[in-house]
């Protein structure tokens, strides 16, 4: 993916007093506050991203092909706190542009319209077709295999779901995909190491709570039905307590 109509932004370079901090830090001698932290980490992203995008910047390039490679860099735009909201600007700007290129590119190789929540939902259904099978099957090794398919198809329904979130598709194209997220989150938090199943899902195995609510907020299906709908408004609020914060 290339973009070709973004404008490259200079970023203030750290100072040596900066990289001194940094040492300090790494030796254990000193620490950096939280927000400074994140700072540089926002800025050596977009570094990246717009070396990689653009073909500009002092940042090592990479060939970016596929969304799979951004979602390091979502995941991080999601957890970002307000204080950085121009960090988080910029990312979404880079990282919406590349999405919209790419689903411009795969729509003109497949003839047809390419909607990432549309993608989402082809693996989640593909996940949870799998998911109903569990308990018929008694066999550990062929359980094991179905759990494997799940996991790879919720992860890819993942993907795509955040996808169309940062790439602003309407909202007809993403209907109910957040319940989708949230089944699908709770299922994969059952997932132990060994590949079986825990009888109850492991907390600290769901999502940031940033990032559910980063994306509730921008669901615009979901945005649609809580308006209308006091006790799903009510019912996100409590199944949010399960989630924990990503700081603090």
């Amino acid at each position: 993916m290339r973009l070709t109509d973004v404008e490259h932004i200079t970023l203030p370079q750290k100072s040596w007093r900066d990289q001194l901090r940094l040492f300090l830090q790494a030796s254990g001698l000193s620490t950096i506050p939280l927000m400074t932290r994140l700072r540089w980490q926002a800025h050596d992203l977009i570094e990246g991203l717009q070396a990689s995008l653009l073909g500009k910047g002092r940042a090592k390039r990479s060939a970016i092909t596929h969304p799979v490679q951004l979602l390091t860099a979502m995941e991080f735009l999601m957890g970002l706190p307000p204080d950085l909201d121009v960090e988080r600007r910029m990312i979404q700007t880079l990282v919406g542009r590349a999405l919209i290129e790419y689903r411009k590119r795969v729509s003109q190789e497949r003839e047809k319209p390419m909607l990432y929540a549309r993608e989402a939902s082809h693996y989640f259904y593909a996940g949870f077709k799998d998911q109903q099978l569990i308990s018929k099957v008694s066999s550990p090794a062929e359980q094991f295999f179905i759990v494997q398919r799940i996991y790879d198809n919720y992860y890819f329904f993942r993907l795509f779901y955040i996808c169309s979130i940062m790439s602003r598709e309407p909202a007809e194209g993403a209907n109910k995909l957040f319940s989708k997220f949230m089944r699908s989150s709770f299922f994969l938090s059952t997932v132990q190491d060994d590949g079986t199943l825990a009888a109850k899902p492991s907390y600290r195995s769901l999502p940031p709570k940033d990032h559910v609510v980063y994306l509730a907020k921008r669901d615009n299906a979901l945005q649609a039905r809580l308006r209308e709908d006091q006790g799903l408004r009510t019912e996100l609020q409590s199944v949010l307590r399960y989630f924990r914060p990503l700081r603090g």
